[in-house]
């Protein structure tokens, strides 16, 4: 007997995903309103209570917890928007769209990044400090004013990549259903994903599936903002390119380094460099070492930088989607 295999949302030929676009725009992230990330967070927590009582390793526990996580985030949208297509199409249609708004931080990183330079404007260091730690998870107590805009502006060019270009991505790829599934494998990353004694096992798996749903587009990004940088004055296109890539592989992570070092060299700053966690320095290689210190301004060219990057970055995406379909039913077809 066949079994008919469903694509993992209903087609609206993208109209879902301009309006998952628009409301982002728009709204960004409002606080206290109900998102689907919190919930996966909730699922995350609970879930790592009963995984570690398995009798098995901890890999194997954080292999079957990541599993169980991202299974479950692509499958119940997925079941959401075809028991409403079937319904109502236009139900359907604005829960996809909706589903797409959720997976997308754009606007919200933006507003986050630009509440850090009127802070070192108009409130000084102490509270400057306080707002940049919303974004960042290094220690902010100790931050200069250069530091605080370093750390603001990194947030920017990493958080472009896990924020909005790899939930597109996914989204464009396979609809909003593999885009909740990319956002519960980032959750996963930024819970389970470290390299202490308490999760180096058992966030294994979570950790380097991150780094595989990162890696197109995180290169894809790094072009995204070579071609942005003549728009805020910055170098030409071969130098972001091949500074991007070639000082971003020295980061410890192998996709989060590419666009702050493609950042550092756009905007002429000097990024990274050592920073402490929890009382550990992590001895972090700066990118751009000829650049100047940052400072409040540079985060407002760094938003700008996102902005035109995200929207170079989304046609680019597109492009290569199209291609790479176009090139599979020519061999297979």
């Amino acid at each position: 007997m066949n079994i008919p295999v469903l694509p993992l949302s209903p087609n609206f030929f993208g109209l879902d995903l301009l309006a998952g676009l628009f409301l982002d725009i728009m709204f960004g992230d409002p606080e206290g309103l109900p998102h689907p990330i919190r919930l996966i967070g909730k699922a995350i927590e609970y879930g790592e209570i009963k995984f570690r009582k398995l009798p098995v390793t901890p890999i194997i526990q954080g292999a079957l917890l990541t599993i169980v996580i991202v299974s479950f985030s692509i499958l119940i949208p997925a079941m959401l928007l075809h028991t409403a297509h079937a319904i109502f199409p236009i139900f359907a249609f604005v829960i996809s769209s909706i589903i797409i708004y959720y997976t997308l931080s754009l606007k919200c990183l933006a507003e986050e990044a630009k509440a850090v330079a009127k802070a070192l404007e108009q409130g000084g260091l102490e509270i400057a400090r306080k707002q940049v730690a919303r974004i960042v998870g290094r220690e902010t107590s100790a931050l200069s004013h250069s530091g605080i805009a370093a750390a603001a502006i990194e947030s920017v060019a990493e958080n472009l990549v896990d924020g909005f270009m790899s939930p597109f991505f996914f989204c464009a790829l396979g609809g909003p259903s593999m885009a909740m599934g990319y956002k519960s494998v980032n959750t996963l990353d930024s819970m389970i994903g470290y390299k202490n004694d308490k999760y180096i096992d058992f966030g294994k798996m979570a950790a380097r599936l991150d780094d595989l749903c990162n890696f197109l587009p995180a290169r894809i990004t790094v072009v995204a903002i070579a071609l942005a940088s003549p728009f805020v004055k910055g170098p030409h296109f071969g130098v972001v390119l091949k500074k991007g890539f070639q000082e971003g592989k020295n980061h410890q992570s192998p996709n989060a380094g590419l666009p702050e070092a493609s950042f550092a060299w756009v905007l002429g700053t000097k990024l990274s460099g050592p920073i402490s966690y929890g009382g550990r320095i992590e001895n972090r290689p700066y990118m751009n070492t000829r650049g100047r210190e940052p400072y409040a301004e540079d985060i407002y060219s760094a938003v700008k930088l996102m902005y035109l990057s995200s929207t170079i970055g989304m046609a680019l995406i597109l492009a290569s989607i199209m291609a790479g379909t176009a090139i599979l039913a020519l061999l297979f077809g």
